[in-house]
């Protein structure tokens, strides 16, 4: 067996280093130094050499084998003794071409030129090379990309750690990459590659050659990767720009130890005019560009129309044979081709599809997508075909004067802005407004800036110096074609002509004026329903006597009130009996029905009680509900009146009358008034039984009637199984937020303080699901009232 002289062995060495590296046999063996002059060494060296240029026959970019000399004052020329017969390029580094996946065309590249002359190279250093350069792919499909270490002695390495990373502001991800060992899936985990993040990881070159498919049967799209090669794929799901960088950290040369490639992500579908049409006169070629991913219009892309050879002209273009036309909103470039021959002629059309340069704000640089042709077969057109002059006989034509070159394009940008709004609106209310900006011109407008200068009748948030004046200069840069839409919103003050004068400019000095006018009007009164009903009556009586309640309803809006409800609710310490015709008496309770009450007209109802018990708090309860129109819908009120009854003084000696009702067992003796003013009502809006799946409403009044103030006030509603309340409908005076727990009570938010005298209304609404029979009980509780005040009403829900 051979062994080098050197045991340190941390790389693979090229031929023309193992042939100079002096190396022994391990029996009997001569000095390093003399195997070069003995001859049977020099056979074993001539044999070691072919077996490994035939073996290693590769390298970094294919291995040259050593030559005999023909001086004969060495056996060989290495390979790093030869001046290579092309110098290196020097001056601009040629730009890489733009390799493409299979799904897009692949353009033409021209290769660079050399100068004249040798140049002697620089000293040869390991570096990091990495292919292709430059991709373009459409999103969502995973491009491949391979890398390798090359020695100094133009080598890959074989199971070297190479860093792949993706630059933070790029688009793309990795997907897989290359392993350790024998396969491409490596079962042992040291050997597995390491992705850290999407943007960020860790693979190894290839041992051996591995074959990369896409999990197609077509073998075409399949990619080869020799011993030495690093593989990863990336892809991308929005268009953008991947910057790739591969790094082998072994490296000492930091200019050599990365390489950097480039892959650009577009998502477009494309339709070409037919392959092959016939046509009598001038021709209209339409390309159509779109999304791939939503299929929406791309507009503001470049398709650029070719004739090939003279046979036709092409409408719009400086030379009549090369046009480039942007797609419009509809994503469609359309191009009139116009024959110069006659009929039987043809004329072919190459057709491509350009990205431009920083299209919508991106770093992409001019990009052809796709490449393709229309054929156009002339017929027989109407006007007689005219030959050549030459062809016209002796007859002398007039010379016609040159006809003058056109100018030069010029690139500049066109600002153009479009306003979208009513035209109309009424004071104490918001006009908003849709302002579109578009740049028509063939170039890119940048620094654009929006100015807005209104009238005094308009208010904008962000002018609260009332200039009259806002700015945005956060719009950026508007590419050809395309444009930005901001939306404006302004508080209207006055009435009259109302005007705003817009102002748009960018860096080139491109400038758009447009001014947009609205006529503000006064709302119209708008007539306001209202309802008030009182209840009056004495303050204290003793059992036995008559107690007087009186109801007043008033119609307080602007429009008349019809079919009018008033429940009358009645302590069971209280025997009511009233006064005028045309009532229900249920439960203690007095329903009267009115048809009409007009505006300002008051209705008044008296109720004769007897008191029947001594009570502390016998209370009236009077609520009413009327309709107000089809745009209003039913309004409420309800007022609430207590009496404390008194034990009389003989009472002892009278019996009660035999034909009164015993009192109910709420009825208690008289006991000490409670150290809250806190007063709750419950009261309810709707038909009592209700269906199932009809809607039922409640009204609950809160009130402080001392003058203290009650802290940390809290109500609390809780419905029965089937009733559900609905939370979006909840209203009440004092705004404050409500929740559903589990047990399907609604609990309101504390009231901080509650002032003298303050009174609040809540409105409730809840949907009955199921047939059944429950209470709604309301439960109020203050700082100084640890022990709630209840409130219950009973509900029978039918089917």
């Amino acid at each position: 067996m051979l062994y080098f002289c050197n045991k340190a062995f941390p790389r693979r060495y090229s031929l023309t280093e193992f042939l100079r590296k002096p190396f022994v046999i391990r029996q009997n063996a001569p000095p390093c130094s003399s195997i070069m002059a003995s001859k049977p060494q020099e056979r074993i060296q001539l044999f070691l050499a072919l077996s490994l240029c035939a073996l290693l026959g590769g390298g970094c970019a294919g291995l040259r084998c050593p030559r005999i000399d023909p001086t004969g004052e060495r056996f060989f020329i290495y390979p790093r003794d030869q001046v290579p017969a092309v110098a290196p390029v020097t001056g601009n580094i040629p730009v890489a071409p733009v390799y493409t996946d299979p799904v897009f065309p692949q353009p033409g590249t021209t290769p660079p030129t050399s100068p004249a002359g040798p140049v002697v190279p620089p000293p040869p250093q390991d570096r990091m090379m990495i292919t292709p350069n430059r991709v373009l792919a459409p999103v969502g499909s995973e491009v491949i990309l391979k890398s390798g270490l090359c020695t100094a002695e133009n080598f890959l390495l074989t199971e070297t750690k190479t860093e792949w990373l993706i630059a933070r502001e790029s688009a793309g991800e990795f997907v897989s990459l290359g392993g350790r060992g024998l396969s491409r899936n490596p079962l042992l985990p040291w050997n597995k590659p390491e992705k850290i993040d999407n943007q960020y990881a860790v693979g190894y070159s290839a041992k051996v050659p591995l074959t990369i498919t896409r999990g197609t049967q077509d073998t075409l799209d399949d990619v080869q990767i020799e011993p030495g090669e690093a593989w990863a794929t990336i892809t991308s799901p929005v268009e953008g720009t991947s910057h790739i960088t591969a790094v082998a950290p072994e490296v000492v040369n930091w200019s050599g130890r990365r390489a950097t490639a480039t892959i650009y992500w577009v998502d477009t579908q494309w339709t070409f005019p037919p392959v092959n049409l016939s046509a009598g006169g001038a021709q209209v070629l339409t390309t159509t560009v779109r999304r791939q991913t939503d299929g929406t219009n791309l507009q503001g892309w470049l398709v650029r129309y070719e004739v090939a050879g003279s046979s036709g002209t092409l409408t719009g273009g400086t030379s009549n044979q090369i046009v480039e036309v942007p797609t419009d909103a509809n994503g469609q470039a359309s191009i009139d081709v116009t024959p110069t021959s006659g009929s039987g002629s043809t004329t072919q059309i190459n057709i491509q599809i350009i990205r431009p340069e920083r299209f919508a704000g991106s770093d992409m640089p001019r990009l052809v997508i796709a490449k393709g042709s229309s054929t156009i077969h002339w017929t027989e057109t109407g006007s007689p075909y005219l030959p050549p002059p030459d062809d016209l006989g002796s007859t002398p034509i007039p010379s016609l004067p040159p006809t003058p070159s056109p100018p030069p394009v010029t690139q500049k940008p066109e600002l153009e802005i479009e306003i979208r709004g009513d035209s109309q609106a009424q004071v104490n209310a918001q006009t908003r407004l849709e302002v579109v900006l578009r740049n028509q011109g063939n170039a890119t407008a940048t620094g654009v800036i929006l100015y807005d200068r209104y009238h005094k009748g308009f208010r904008h948030l962000a002018d609260l110096q009332r200039r009259l004046e806002i700015k945005n200069d956060q719009i950026g840069d508007i590419s050809p074609g395309t444009s930005r839409t901001l939306n404006l919103s302004f508080d209207v003050l006055e009435a009259g002509n109302l005007c705003h004068d817009f102002t748009l400019s960018s860096r080139e000095g491109a400038q758009a004026k447009r001014t947009f006018c609205i006529q503000a009007i006064q709302p119209q009164p708008q007539a306001s329903p209202g309802i008030e009903v009182r209840k009056n009556g004495p303050n204290q009586k003793e059992v036995g006597q008559n107690a007087l309640f009186t109801l007043t309803i008033k119609n307080t809006g602007d429009v008349p009130l019809t079919n009018l409800l008033v429940i009358d609710e009645y302590d069971s310490a209280l025997s009511p009996q009233p006064t005028q015709q045309g009532y229900d008496l249920i439960n203690n309770s007095i329903v009267w029905k009115i048809a009409r009450l007009e505006v300002g007209a008051i209705k008044r109802l008296d109720v004769n009680c007897q008191c029947l018990a001594p009570k502390t708090n016998a209370c009236s309860t009077v609520q009413i509900t009327a309709d107000a129109g089809a745009s209003v819908g039913a309004i409420q009120s309800a007022d609430k009146k207590c009496i404390e009854i008194l034990r009389r003084r003989d009472m002892g000696n009278v019996l009660p009358p035999t034909n009164v009702v015993p009192p109910s067992s709420d009825v208690m003796p008289p006991v000490q008034p409670l150290a809250t003013g806190l007063q709750l009502d419950l009261l309810t809006l709707s038909n009592n039984p209700a269906q199932a799946g009809s809607l039922i409403k409640y009204e609950i009044v809160v009130a402080n009637n001392t003058a203290a103030i009650e802290k940390q006030v809290q109500l609390r509603v809780l419905f029965p199984p089937g009733v559900v309340p609905n939370m979006a409908t909840i209203q009440n005076s004092a705004n404050l937020r409500a929740s559903l727990n589990s047990n399907n009570e609604v609990v309101f938010e504390q009231i901080t303080d509650l002032r003298p005298k303050e009174r609040l209304t809540f409105d409730l609404q809840a949907t009955t699901t199921q047939p059944g029979v429950g209470n709604v009980t309301a439960r109020l509780s203050s700082q100084n009232l640890p022990q709630p005040i209840q409130k219950e009403i009973r509900i029978e829900v039918t089917r």
